[in-house]
């Protein structure tokens, strides 16, 4: 999300720069979209051990990228087109269960690793691992376009709830969580996600299979869900005492920052995509 601060024109062009990477490791599919992911899981896990490290929780990373990248396997859409009988993700998080589980009764039966652990597999690792299957749904050529629904509603409702909030802001949406986002900006957010989803879809209305309906109904929940994964983030700082996760981009926050909407915007649209076609 767009924060209070930041040195805007430094903002655009860092998010300019990352939306053409972004897009190229896309198009290209698999072979670049896996090792992606596994290079943002790495990152983010160790963002969220140092940020729960101020707090002195500690976090399982052997398991938690070891699981997660499982978990990325399990998520390929060729296992669910030759064996679409298993539930293969829910396979993956029951075998995390029950390995990290067991190795903490080994250890010294500490809990609060334990659920802090669980807690940033289903963060994570869980929620990236639809970025593979949305590649692939319904097919590899319409994949592309599906999974281009959420980065545009996530960056829509960054920009018009910081924009909005900025000249219209008065009442508070979240105080105690963070107090620089209000009701106006969330309103905000909403709206300018719907114009650029029916904007950008119209632009290649031959391959949505979507209605206007349809749209606002993917508009309104992707923002929902963008502004409600900023939030996530911003009450786990909060949590942690910290402004920002890391220094993946200097001056402009860790990873994690950068990518809070997605982690929640990925598998709702899964969900919807797999709903409406």
């Amino acid at each position: 999300m767009i924060k209070e601060g930041e040195n805007l024109a430094a903002r655009v062009a860092s998010a300019l720069v990352g939306a053409v990477l972004l897009l190229f490791v896309l198009w290209a599919g698999l072979p670049l979209v896996l090792p992606t992911l596994i290079f943002v899981l790495w990152l983010g896990s160790l963002e969220l051990r140092d940020m729960l490290a101020r707090r002195g929780i500690g976090l399982n990373l052997s398991f938690l990228l070891g699981g997660g990248v499982v978990l990325f396997l399990f998520s390929l859409p060729q296992l669910y087109w030759h064996f679409p009988q298993v539930p293969w993700r829910e396979v993956a998080l029951g075998l995390f269960l029950m390995a990290s589980f067991s190795y903490e009764l080994l250890r010294g039966a500490d809990l609060t690793r334990f659920a802090f652990t669980l807690l940033a597999f289903l963060y994570l690792p869980w929620s990236l691992g639809y970025v593979l299957l949305l590649r692939e749904t319904p097919d590899g050529h319409m994949g592309l376009w599906t999974l281009s629904l959420p980065i545009v509603a996530s960056f829509a409702t960054d920009i018009g709830a910081y924009f909005v909030g900025r000249a219209f802001g008065r009442r508070k949406l979240a105080p105690e969580i963070s107090p620089g986002k209000t009701v106006e900006g969330s309103l905000g957010g909403i709206l300018v996600s719907f114009l650029a989803l029916v904007g950008y879809t119209g632009l290649v209305r031959e391959v949505f299979p979507f209605g206007l309906l349809e749209l606002w109904l993917f508009s309104l929940l992707l923002s929902l869900a963008a502004q409600l994964g900023d939030l996530a983030e911003s009450m786990l700082k909060r949590y942690c005492g910290v402004k920002d996760s890391g220094r993946f981009l200097p001056g402009h926050g860790g990873l994690l920052d950068r990518i809070d909407s997605l982690l929640f915007t990925f598998p709702l649209t899964y969900y919807l995509v797999v709903l409406f076609t």
